[in-house]
């Protein structure tokens, strides 16, 4: 019967872990960065110019490719912080995050979770 038990509590664990991992493993981050001292923060520079590059440079060394910069906000933004959606086909979401804090021009960088709203219980 012990046996029982436990084989019935692997087949259920099991398959909630792998679409846990899977849902984990999409490797997209949302990144804020520092502007660096002598570049200013504007929509042409963020579209084209050197915080452009600068930021392409960044997804790059750690792996990772710019999906999308939140002009509004970054520029909005009153610190000159910048925010970034990144993404990499090679890294999970742990790994983009874990070599990004090694930047230190990057304030802060955590994966970028699916969220879902519940169905309320009836």
């Amino acid at each position: 019967m012990k046996a029982l038990r436990i084989l019935i509590a692997i087949f259920l664990t099991v398959p909630a872990l792998s679409a846990w991992c899977a849902e984990n493993q999409g490797g997209e981050v949302l990144v804020v960065l520092r502007t660096p001292a002598g570049m200013t923060l504007t929509e042409e520079s963020l579209e084209s110019g050197s915080v452009r590059q600068y930021i392409e440079l960044t997804a790059e060394e750690a792996g990772a490719k710019v999906i999308s910069i939140f002009d509004s906000l970054s520029l909005a933004n009153k610190d000159g912080h910048i925010f970034v959606f990144m993404s990499s086909d090679t890294k999970t979401s742990e790994e983009l995050v874990s070599s990004l804090k090694e930047d230190p021009n990057v304030v802060s960088a955590s994966p970028n979770r699916k969220a879902r709203i519940m169905k309320p219980a009836r």
